[in-house]
């Protein structure tokens, strides 16, 4: 993590998120994050929130045999530290940065009157965490063939409607590689998905 010390990057930053503030918080800043880091973890919460700006983030839980399952992969606009300032229990979220990522960083304990007294902000922090639970709790129940897994998944959860990465739809779908490629040719084949580059799926109506 690195903090970026440039008043005017700061301010036009700022800018790009001030609707979602009624007012300015007295203490922001901006911190970069290298591919592969780890922006949060259970055995270390974030004590600030974290806006992402640039860049994108994997997000996955432990589960409770010690498993990693990839749940979503979030990029600008996704707000991080919802869960730890509402004090939700049984926040077991890892958060890794995928590629370089710049956020805005708005420290808890510096701002946290402002906040608690910001109903626009509160109402932005809300909308973030029923996402993460609803995303994190309907994945099993709602659908139940692998095909209609990667389906719901691509049309609802992911936001930019594409996997990324064949490995991580793997842990985010439970399945294995051969399962999952033999659903991904299937829907090739018809049109439903295309391929965009090595282990890069995107549905077809979103192109």
């Amino acid at each position: 993590m690195k903090e970026i010390r440039d008043p005017e990057k700061l301010e036009s930053v700022f800018a790009l998120q001030k609707d979602h503030f009624q007012k300015r918080p007295p203490l922001i800043r901006l911190l970069s994050f290298q591919k592969g880091e780890l922006l949060n973890h259970p055995l270390k919460p974030l004590t600030q929130f974290l806006i992402l700006i640039e860049g994108s983030v994997c997000i996955y839980p432990l589960s409770p045999d010690g498993a990693m399952r990839y749940l979503t992969r979030a990029s600008s606009g996704t707000l991080l530290g919802d869960m730890e300032f509402s004090k939700v229990k049984g926040n077991a979220f890892y958060t890794e940065a995928t590629d370089e990522v710049l956020c805005l960083a708005i420290p808890f304990a510096q701002n946290q009157d402002v906040l608690e007294n910001d109903p626009v902000f509160l109402r932005f922090v809300l909308s973030q965490i029923a996402g993460k639970l609803s995303t994190s709790s309907t994945m099993d129940i709602v659908v139940q063939t692998l095909e209609e897994k990667v389906l719901f998944y691509l049309r609802t959860i992911q936001s930019d409607h594409e996997f990324a990465s064949v490995n991580e739809a793997m842990q985010t779908l439970n399945c294995s590689r051969r399962q999952l490629q033999r659903v991904l040719k299937k829907l090739c084949d018809e049109g439903t998905l295309i391929k965009t580059g090595r282990g890069h799926y995107r549905l077809a109506s979103f192109l």
